[in-house]
């Protein structure tokens, strides 16, 4: 499995639009193949960045099915107009899909 983590700088007041296109534009991703997943976010650091994390059956799924294709061209131009500058991407290789982190609290009640 492939982790794609996409970073996009947000064009001035257009979060909310971008992710109203990126909800949309899921549809497209969903019907990739070899696509097994994707949350977006907004940086907590830096809130005018976007992040897109998707994960892939594969590399080659995602640079050289899904990125040369249609669909991939329809995904960014919903996105157009909504992020300013480039979009920086890097792959993460993983064995497997890892379960969440359980972190125990305890409460001390005196």
């Amino acid at each position: 499995m492939v982790i794609e983590i996409a970073n996009f700088p947000l064009a001035p007041r257009k979060t909310e639009a971008f992710f109203n296109a990126m909800d949309q534009a899921a549809v497209l991703l969903r019907a990739a193949e070899g696509y097994l997943g994707h949350t977006v976010g907004i940086g907590v650091e830096s809130p005018e960045t976007a992040t897109l994390i998707v994960a892939w059956r594969s590399y080659a799924d995602h640079v050289e099915q899904f990125e040369p294709s249609e669909p991939h061209e329809q995904f960014i131009g919903m996105l157009d107009g909504l992020y300013e500058g480039e979009i920086s991407v890097v792959h993460v290789e993983a064995e497997s899909p890892q379960r969440p982190l359980s972190l125990s609290m305890s409460q001390n009640d005196d």
